[in-house]
């Protein structure tokens, strides 16, 4: 840890260069996302976790998400433990678990370089219908066993297999599959593009020590 701290001209590259991460994914869902309130209205957010699932990084983003999107990948950290491998994607909107409203759905996705978990990256995005009986998962209920699906936390890929059932579970409760498929994608690509982006700083600096500059920002 001293060696970081000895090195502020590194520490303040790759602290900027965790910025740029959280940025870049907003740039990758923008493009490739289907429905308008991903592609126009802008509402997803966009950060960059540690091990522990505390963020190091965020994008120009929503405060309503980003203030609890900790929980949201720690709740992940909590239900899984070691139990988390490359190429592994989880996902829930269960507000409970550090969300929001179910429409609001978290993709979490671990970053590794040669073997060492680096952290996490973690894209909230708004889809447009989660279920419920009314359009738009918006309606008079007083439960939210009656706004829509609910997922807790649930690993979607399995070291680069997706779960095919699970997938299939999701796309049988909302109203438009195939937009829903294609967002959901879009948070993948981004969250990809995240994990690819911190193994070329762990690359370039050393993955325990980019792990020591992500605490150093902390």
């Amino acid at each position: 840890m001293s060696g970081v701290r000895n090195d502020p001209a590194t520490f303040q590259i790759v602290k900027n260069s965790l910025y740029k991460i959280a940025e870049e994914m907003r740039v990758v869902l923008t493009k490739t996302a289907y429905s308008p309130i991903l592609k126009s209205a802008g509402d997803f957010s966009c950060g960059v976790f540690d091990r522990a699932g505390d963020m190091v990084a965020q994008g120009p983003d929503l405060p309503i998400h980003l203030g609890s999107m900790p929980d949201a990948v720690r709740a992940v950290v909590q239900a899984f433990g070691d139990d988390v491998h490359e190429g592994d994607v989880f996902i829930h909107n269960d507000p409970y678990f550090g969300g929001s409203h179910l429409p609001d759905v978290n993709v979490v996705r671990p970053a590794f370089y040669e073997g060492v978990h680096l952290g996490f990256a973690c894209l909230r995005a708004h889809w447009p219908d989660v279920g419920s009986a009314t359009p738009g998962s918006y309606g008079a209920v007083t439960e939210i066993y009656g706004e829509g699906l609910r997922l807790p936390p649930v690993r979607l890929y399995d070291k680069g297999k997706v779960n095919k059932a699970l997938e299939d579970v999701i796309l049988a409760n909302v109203r438009t599959p195939e937009e829903r498929k294609g967002d959901l994608g879009s948070q993948l690509a981004a969250t990809l593009r995240a994990t690819d982006r911190l193994a070329a700083l762990a690359r370039r600096y050393g993955a325990e020590r980019l792990v020591a500059y992500m605490a150093e920002v902390m």
